[in-house]
């Protein structure tokens, strides 16, 4: 009994290890993929236009600038958030996607955390510049939030989406 519960919490790391390792690659890659089809349009808007080109290092360190911020951002803003949802839901037995209002909530007082972290360390510090940084990142947060969540539990939500599927079908079916 003592090894099938060590077994049993081993594989619960390990997957939220591997959820979160894939919602970081998805929510890094998208951005970096938006890079890419948006350079790639302005370079042949360009090229038909006959306006400059511009500089070559532009592209390569507009990817490398999302591959650092989007880690950033990822690990410290939308990590804390959806993992503290996900615990707190299990806990009390909430089902999978009350962990969106959660990860919101936890996320808001995140980006208020910092925005007064940011607005102390300023040199005029103002109650309207608070509001209004605090208004950008938040709302700047949502969709990744949303990119990162759904990619981090669209697993579990879908396995728990057949196992509905499958006990309504066992439901359905006559008892011989």
């Amino acid at each position: 009994m003592h090894r099938y519960r060590r077994v049993q919490t081993a594989g619960r790391v390990g997957g939220f290890f591997a959820r979160h390792f894939l919602a970081l690659g998805v929510t890094v890659a998208v951005p970096c993929l938006l890079w890419t089809i948006t350079y790639f349009a302005l370079l042949l808007w360009a090229t038909v236009s006959g306006g400059g080109l511009g500089s070559p290092a532009s592209y390569p360190l507009g990817l490398l600038f999302l591959l650092i911020g989007g880690t950033a951002v990822a690990l410290s803003l939308l990590l804390p958030p959806t993992a503290l949802a996900e615990w707190f839901a299990r806990r009390r037995g909430l089902p999978i996607l009350a962990e969106i209002p959660i990860s919101v909530s936890v996320l808001a007082v995140l980006c208020l955390a910092v925005v007064e972290i940011a607005t102390a360390m300023g040199s005029q510090p103002s109650v309207r510049g608070a509001s209004v940084g605090f208004g950008f990142l938040f709302l700047g947060l949502l969709l990744p939030l949303g990119l990162y969540w759904w990619s981090a539990r669209s697993g579990s939500l879908l396995l728990s989406l057949l196992r509905g599927f499958a006990a309504a079908g066992r439901k359905a079916l006559p008892a011989d």
